[in-house]
């Protein structure tokens, strides 16, 4: 009887440890904010913004984000030494545990595609994570003036 409440109390603790080791506290992971105007007529894309805390111990790697069926990439606005700006999409951002990003105009932001038409209050996006479930967050969708 003790060896087999031994292994049941091993494996729940094994389990335990997994999962702890293999995901970060999501609700720790806090998005504000999160906004895109309609795209201008005659526009298919549009941007978005957002603030991103990440409140965990562990540093986040963001892969890419989805929000189907409209096509989005997180990209970023840079001023080369030359003075000129440049918007390239990024491959991945890092957050450092207990830090925080903001989304903004002229720096990282969501671009969005196919859109037109869009009539609903908000677009359901993910954060996907390396190494980590997705983050789960709303658009919400803003008319122009």
């Amino acid at each position: 009887m003790n060896k087999n409440l031994f292994k049941i109390f091993s494996i729940f603790w094994a389990a335990v440890i997994l999962v702890s080791c293999t995901n970060v506290e999501k609700e720790k992971i806090i998005i504000k904010d999160a906004h895109l105007y309609v795209p201008l007529k005659g526009s298919m894309m549009t941007s978005g913004y957002l603030s991103i805390s990440n409140q965990t111990t562990n540093d986040i790697e963001i892969s890419s984000i989805d929000c189907s069926p409209v096509r989005a990439e997180v990209h970023e606005t840079i001023v080369n030494s030359e003075g000129l700006m440049t918007m390239s999409k990024v491959s991945s951002i890092t957050l450092d545990a207990n830090s925080s990003t903001i989304f903004v105009p002229g720096g990282k932001h969501v671009m969005f595609w196919g859109l037109s038409g869009f009539d609903k209050e908000y677009l359901l996006c993910s954060f996907l994570l390396v190494d980590n479930d997705p983050v789960d967050f709303k658009f919400f969708v803003k008319k122009r003036g």
